[in-house]
């Protein structure tokens, strides 16, 4: 088959389209600002972010715009209208400026910008040394909070999809390298099954999100719909503790002010063996998401891509 007749075909000429212009064309500008962003004062790259979220909202991501608008108008119905496009305008915000500070992840590692709330929990785990899982949602600016906690001392493996533009995927890789590259990444897929297990039984640290997209939906938290028990991460994790006797420690990471964040741990779990007590574990942590989303709903990057 030629390239005409490839070109024919819908989707095929949808996908060369994208990887050969739309991709370059986003990448080589994202590449542009990041850099550029990278020789500003945190404080004012922090402005120009909160500035740009809005903004890309209006003219490149209206789709998932008026997503999160119908979302908020489901999980919210006690707000007003105004009240909830604040909410909204605050979202956008929020990534614009998470997505600005890439480039200065390391900067803002090495300023210290960070308070962390029940700090205590993770010392029995570095007195002695037990698997443990770390589990998080997007909120805040979720790619500062994992090297904080590895500060403490743990060996950690994360799970991680990359962005589906390639530049923007190497920009991210290279943002966290800066900054230390603590978290052993590994691409979420049937292979990181033996990484994992293997990581975990030799009393290893897992970091892995539990509002995860999956074929186009959050499936957790819930949020009154059918619990997601059997393909989600949040399942996954729990299965994998009950499996190596590790304990389940909650990761929330809110911004408390432009680029100065706090990370609140919750309470470690253990998780005795059996569906029962997989169940109520499930149950736990996707009540305690849901808690803490609903409180940070402007904070919650997942928002736009939820569908409920």
């Amino acid at each position: 088959m030629n390239f005409l007749q490839c070109f024919n075909d819908k989707a095929w000429r949808k996908q060369w389209l994208r990887y050969w212009l739309s991709d370059p064309f986003w990448g080589g500008l994202d590449y542009f600002s990041h850099y550029v962003l990278r020789y500003l004062p945190i404080s004012v790259n922090a402005s120009v972010g909160a500035f740009l979220g809005p903004l890309a909202a209006k003219y490149r991501f209206k789709i998932p715009d008026g997503r999160a608008r119908d979302n908020l108008a489901i999980l919210r119905p006690d707000l007003g209208v105004a009240e909830r496009e604040k909410m909204l305008t605050r979202m956008w915000q929020n990534i614009g400026q998470s997505m600005s500070e890439y480039s200065l992840l390391d900067k803002i590692y090495a300023q210290n910008r960070v308070s962390i709330i029940n700090g205590d929990y993770l010392q029995p785990f570095i007195s002695h040394k037990q698997a443990v899982i770390f589990v998080f949602a997007h909120t805040g600016n979720w790619e500062i909070c994992g090297n904080y906690v590895i500060g403490y001392g743990f060996d950690v493996m994360g799970l991680y999809k990359p962005v589906r533009n390639r530049f923007a995927s190497r920009i991210a890789d290279a943002a966290r390298e800066r900054m230390g590259g603590a978290i052993k990444l590994i691409i979420s897929g049937p292979s990181s099954m033996r990484l994992i297990c293997k990581h975990l039984a030799d009393k290893g640290a897992l970091w892995i999100a539990i509002d995860e997209v999956k074929k186009n939906q959050v499936n957790v938290p819930s949020f009154g719909r059918e619990p997601q028990t059997g393909h989600s991460n949040l399942s996954f994790a729990v299965r994998l503790a009950q499996r190596y006797n590790a304990a389940i420690i909650p990761v929330w990471t809110r911004r408390e002010a432009p680029s100065r964040y706090s990370i609140r741990l919750g309470p470690p779990m253990a998780i005795a063996a059996g569906d029962d007590a997989f169940e109520e574990a499930f149950a736990n942590l996707d009540h305690q998401l849901e808690t803490w989303l609903m409180a940070n709903l402007e904070q919650w990057y997942m928002l736009h891509s939820f569908r409920l």
